[in-house]
């Protein structure tokens, strides 16, 4: 893997149990949306995954990401101009779900929406497509972990807290690995690849080493993945609880909203740094 950019990530990730149907809708609506290679694309949700929490027949599960993220490779070469633009560090919540991708059957995640709050542009490193990236009117942390975002009326709110229990750190993260991938795999198929290039230019590194693959990029459609390698991590146990969900919110994950409030099944604090590279094509290979 060609190494693109490098960032550092503090927060939690939480999994959550919801209706497997619901999530088999989420993929099938993702491929109808998709122009390019929707008869050749193998996403698909994983049978089971560790630890056994719930029933693979009829249920499934999602993972809600709270966090800091830092870009190094932003914060080195933006130009000042740009720096008054584009957010070197932003807090961010992504929606996400486990699947299992292409024809090798890898096990990875697709992006479902990604939150921030920040006042300028971000270049968040997990979705392939800044169009996936939402801005929220506020993102407020209470002393008690506490945190709810809020467009205009319409908010989410959810809790995190580390966990004193007797799993091993090193149990947890094996669970995790198994559902993301050990070298993590993520994609917001079927949207186009986009990390924000035509805005920032090539003066940024890793928009340089794009302008190679542009046209294969242009020709794959949504059919790219980001890749993860992991160069530092500290990983806790933690809990994690979805509260309140209303408004929009609510309509754009009902298969989260209908379990509210809603505890997950397993949790981790993070403090990780990651370098990115991309597959392409992914989802069908």
């Amino acid at each position: 893997m060609t190494v693109l950019s490098r960032f550092k990530v503090k927060g939690m990730v939480g999994r959550f149990v919801v209706d497997r149907e619901a999530l088999e809708q989420v993929l099938q609506n993702r491929k109808q949306e998709d122009g390019f290679c929707r008869n050749d694309v193998t996403l698909q949700l994983p049978q089971s995954l560790a630890p056994s929490a719930y029933n693979a027949s009829q249920e499934g599960e999602i993972f809600l990401y709270h966090g800091t993220v830092t870009d190094c490779t932003l914060s080195k070469e933006l130009t000042n101009d740009l720096k008054e633009q584009v957010a070197t560090t932003h807090r961010f919540l992504t929606v996400e779900m486990p699947v299992v991708i292409g024809k090798s059957e890898k096990h990875g995640v697709l992006i479902l929406s990604v939150f921030t709050d920040s006042k300028k542009k971000v270049m968040n490193p997990y979705p392939t497509s800044n169009q996936e990236i939402i801005y929220v009117d506020s993102m407020e942390e209470a002393k008690d972990g506490t945190v709810m975002l809020q467009i205009g009326d319409d908010a989410i709110a959810y809790k995190v807290q580390n966990e004193v229990n007797d799993r091993l750190e090193k149990d947890v993260g094996k669970d995790f690995d198994a559902a993301t991938g050990k070298v993590v795999t993520l994609t917001s198929y079927p949207l186009p690849f986009d990390w924000g290039c035509d805005f920032m230019g090539t003066q940024i590194s890793f928009c340089r080493a794009l302008e190679e693959f542009k046209c294969e990029l242009a020709a794959v459609g949504g059919d790219v993945c980001v890749e993860l390698q992991t160069t530092s991590s500290k990983r806790v146990p933690a809990s994690m609880k979805v509260v309140n969900m209303t408004g929009i919110f609510r309509d754009m994950f009902p298969f989260l909203a209908e379990g509210v409030p809603s505890e997950s099944f397993e949790a981790e604090l993070i403090d990780r740094e990651h370098t990115t590279g991309i597959t392409l094509p992914c989802l069908t290979s």
